[in-house]
C-alpha cells in the first residue's frame, strides 16, 4: 500500500507540484490564523483592559465578627490596576493607561483584527481555489489513463470482470481521491504546521505549562494505533462491497427482460436487500470506529485542558502568569490539540485511500498480453488471404482448449461459412482472427504476414464484425453507422444503409437520420438493430467482413432481401459467415465444421455430405424437421381438397 501511494504521489501529484507547495505555504500560513487572534486577545485583556488578579486579603486584626481593616497595603493589594509578578516591591505602584491611551490602543487591535480577517479570508479563497484545481486535475488524469488502459486491454480482462466493477474503479473510487486524497494531502501539512507553531508559542508564554500539554502527545500516539488496523480492514471491506453490488446491479439491469420473463423480482429484491444490509452494516462500523477514535482523542484533550487550566489558575493568583497569557495558552492549546485529533483522523484517511489507491493501480498494471511489437507494419492495403497454422487457444491455464491444432487456408475473396455445435469454438475462431484473444500456441497469417507484426488498428481497419447481438450506442442513426469510419460523407452512410436495407426504414422516421438511438438501440426490433449494426460495418468497406450469425434475428423476407445483399456485398471480399444454418451455409465457397474445438470438415457443401460425419448429422437434424413439416403441410392440403 505504501509504494503504491508513493507512486501515486510521484505520477499524478508531483506534475503540480508548484502549486501544491502553493497550497501547502498557505496552509501553513493559515496555521497561524488562531494564534494571531489568541494574540490579540492577550493584548487587549492585558495590555488595552488590564485586567488583574486579586491578590488574597489578609487579617489585621479588628473584631472576629466584622471584616478586618483596610490598611493602605490591602488597598493596594486589591487594586484591579495593579500587577504584582514575582520578585517584584509590593509598594511599587503598577504603570497604567489613561482612558484615552486605552481608546487608541482599543482602535489599534480593531484595526488589526479586520486586517487579520479580511487577509486569511483571502488565503481562504486562494488556498480553495488551488486545492479543487490540482483535486480536479488528479481526478481527470486518473480516469483518463484508467479509460485508456481499459481500452488496450484484452478480452480476458473482460471475461473476468464484471462491468459494473470496472465502472466503479473509474468512477467511484477516483471520486473519492479527488474529495479525500489531495484534500487530506494538503491538510495535513496544515495541521503540522499548526502544530509546530503551537509547540513554539506554548513554550514561549509557558514552559512549565507546555510540558504539561505535551504528557498528553502519547496517549494520541496509542489511541491512534489502537483504531488503525480496524479501520483499515473496514474500510477496505466496505470498498470490495460496493464495487460487487456495483456489478451485480449492472448484470441485472442489463438483464431486465429476463429478470422479469423468470418473474425473479422478489427473489432479486432480496439478494439486493442483504448486499444493501451488508455494506450499511460495513459504514455503520466505519463511522463507529471513526467517531470512537474522535471521542477518544476527545477525551485526552479535555482532561489535558481541564489540568492545564487549573494549574494556569494557580500561576495566575500567585502572579507567575497574567490573565492575558492564561487566555492565550488555552487559545493556542486548542489550536495545538484539534489539528493533533484532525492529523490521527488524516492518517486513517490515508490508509482508506492507500486501499483505493491499491484498487486504480490493480487495473493500471494489468499486464496488456495484446500490443504491437516494436516492429508492427501498416498494412495500407489487404488483400484477404488467411492462414491458420495448427493454431490452439484456451481461455485460462485451469480450462481445456477451446480451439486445438486448426490449420486451413484461404484465398483472398473467398466466403467461409464456419459450422458446428454449439460450444465447438466457432466466435472463438473469429474472435482469434480480429485478435482479440492471442493464440496460445500456433500462428494466423494475413496476406503472409503474422497477425503479430501487424499494427492492431491496421487489423481491425480491414477486419470487421458484425456480431450477433448487435452492440449500439445512445446517439443518432448516422452517429451509429459513423462509428466505424470518421469523416464519412453523407451520401456514403446512405449507401452503406441501403445496403444493409435499411434506408426506408429510417427516411420512414420523422427525424429520419437523426432519429436518437436509445441504450443499446432500445427503441429498435432487433432486425432493426441487425441491420444497423450491418451498415456500420459495410460503412468501413472491409477487406475481410465477419458475419457471426447476422440473419438470426431476421424474417425470412429481410433475411432473403439482406442474404441478396450479402451475396453482392461478399463478392470480392474474403467473408467468414458464423451460421447455425445450413442453407446459408450452403452459398459460401467454403464450409469449415468445428467440433469441440477441432477441424472435423473442410470442403463444399456435396463434399461434406458425402463424407458424413459431424455436418452430415447437422444437415439431417435440419432438414428431418423441415420435412415434417411440409408432409404436415401438404396432409392438411389433402384434407382441404376433400
Amino acid at each position: 500500500m505504501n509504494s503504491n501511494f508513493s507512486r501515486f504521489i510521484r505520477t499524478y501529484v508531483r506534475p503540480f507540484r508548484f502549486r501544491v507547495v502553493l497550497v501547502m505555504g498557505l496552509a501553513g500560513i493559515s496555521g497561524s490564523y488562531f494564534y494571531v487572534l489568541g494574540f490579540i486577545t492577550r493584548t487587549t485583556v492585558d495590555d488595552v483592559l488590564q485586567i488583574r488578579p486579586r491578590t488574597e486579603e489578609t487579617s489585621h486584626g479588628g473584631s472576629s465578627g466584622g471584616p478586618p481593616a483596610d490598611s493602605a497595603e490591602d488597598r493596594l493589594a486589591r487594586d484591579p490596576e495593579r500587577v504584582l509578578p514575582r520578585g517584584w516591591d509590593a509598594d511599587r505602584p503598577a504603570a497604567t493607561k489613561s482612558r484615552t491611551e486605552k481608546i487608541k490602543w482599543l482602535w489599534a487591535v480593531f484595526a488589526l483584527y479586520l486586517t487579520v480577517r479580511f487577509a486569511f479570508a483571502g488565503l481562504t479563497w486562494l488556498y480553495n481555489y488551488n486545492i479543487a484545481f490540482v483535486g480536479n486535475r488528479i481526478v481527470y488524469r486518473v480516469r483518463l489513463d484508467l479509460h485508456q488502459k481499459v481500452q488496450r486491454l484484452q478480452m480476458t480482462f473482460f471475461d473476468r470482470k464484471q462491468t459494473g466493477k470496472i465502472m466503479s474503479r473509474i468512477l467511484d473510487d477516483v471520486q473519492l481521491l479527488e474529495s479525500e486524497v489531495t484534500t487530506t494531502l494538503v491538510e495535513a501539512i496544515g495541521h503540522m504546521s499548526k502544530v509546530l507553531i503551537g509547540i513554539v508559542v506554548l513554550l514561549l508564554i509557558n514552559v512549565e505549562l507546555a510540558v504539561l500539554a505535551f504528557l498528553a502527545l502519547p496517549l494520541y500516539a496509542m489511541t491512534y494505533k489502537m483504531f488503525q488496523r480496524p479501520v483499515s480492514e473496514t474500510f477496505a471491506r466496505m470498498r470490495e462491497a460496493y464495487s460487487d453490488t456495483y456489478g451485480i446491479l449492472e448484470e441485472r439491469v442489463r438483464g431486465i427482460r429476463v429478470v422479469y420473463s423468470f418473474a425473479k423480482e422478489r427473489y432479486e429484491r432480496r439478494m439486493f436487500f442483504k448486499r444493501l444490509v451488508t455494506i450499511f452494516r460495513l459504514q455503520v462500523r466505519n463511522s463507529m470506529l471513526n467517531a470512537s477514535l474522535r471521542a477518544a482523542c476527545a477525551c485526552i484533550s479535555a482532561i489535558a485542558v481541564a489540568l492545564i487550566l487549573y494549574w494556569g489558575a494557580l500561576m495566575v493568583r500567585s502572579g507567575d502568569l497574567t490573565v492575558g497569557d492564561l487566555i492565550f495558552f488555552n487559545m493556542s492549546l486548542s489550536s495545538l490539540f484539534m489539528p493533533l485529533v484532525a492529523l490521527a483522523n488524516v492518517n486513517m484517511v490515508f490508509r482508506q485511500m492507500a486501499v483505493v489507491i491499491s484498487r486504480v493501480f490493480e487495473v493500471l498494471d494489468e499486464e496488456i498480453s495484446i500490443r504491437d511489437r516494436p516492429n508492427a507494419i501498416q498494412l495500407k492495403q489487404v488483400r484477404g488471404r488467411v492462414i491458420f497454422r495448427n493454431v490452439r487457444f484456451q481461455y485460462s491455464a485451469a480450462a481445456g482448449n477451446v480451439i486445438e491444432y486448426l490449420t486451413f487456408s484461404i484465398r483472398a475473396g473467398t466466403s467461409v461459412a464456419v459450422v458446428g455445435p454449439s460450444g465447438a469454438g466457432k466466435s472463438t475462431l473469429l474472435n482469434l482472427l480480429l485478435r482479440l484473444y492471442e493464440p496460445t500456441g500456433g500462428s494466423i497469417l494475413l496476406d503472409d504476414y503474422d497477425l503479430r507484426d501487424i499494427r492492431l488498428s491496421s487489423i481491425r481497419r480491414h477486419v470487421s464484425m458484425v456480431p450477433q447481438e448487435p452492440v449500439l450506442f445512445s446517439g443518432t442513426i448516422a452517429q451509429n453507422i459513423v462509428y466505424g469510419r470518421d469523416g464519412a460523407t453523407p451520401d456514403q452512410i446512405m449507401e452503406a444503409a441501403s445496403r444493409a436495407e435499411l434506408h426506408d426504414f429510417i427516411m420512414s422516421l420523422p427525424e429520419k437520420y437523426e432519429h436518437m438511438v436509445e441504450e443499446g438501440g432500445g427503441n429498435l426490433s432487433g432486425g432493426q438493430k441487425q441491420r444497423l449494426a450491418l451498415a456500420m460495418a459495410l460503412l468501413t468497406d472491409p477487406a475481410i467482413l465477419i458475419l457471426d450469425d447476422t440473419t438470426s434475428a431476421l424474417d425470412a423476407g429481410t433475411e432473403a432481401r439482406i442474404q441478396k445483399t450479402l451475396d453482392r456485398v461478399m463478392e470480392g471480399r474474403t467473408t467468414f459467415v458464423i451460421t447455425h444454418r445450413i442453407s446459408t451455409a450452403t452459398r459460401a465457397d467454403r464450409i469449415l465444421v468445428l467440433d469441440s474445438g477441432r477441424m472435423a470438415g473442410w470442403g463444399t457443401h456435396e463434399d461434406l455430405l458425402s463424407q458424413g460425419g459431424v455436418y452430415g448429422r447437422l444437415y439431417d437434424e435440419q432438414q428431418r424437421p423441415a420435412a415434417a413439416y411440409a408432409g404436415v403441410s401438404e396432409r392438411g392440403a389433402a384434407g382441404d381438397g376433400k
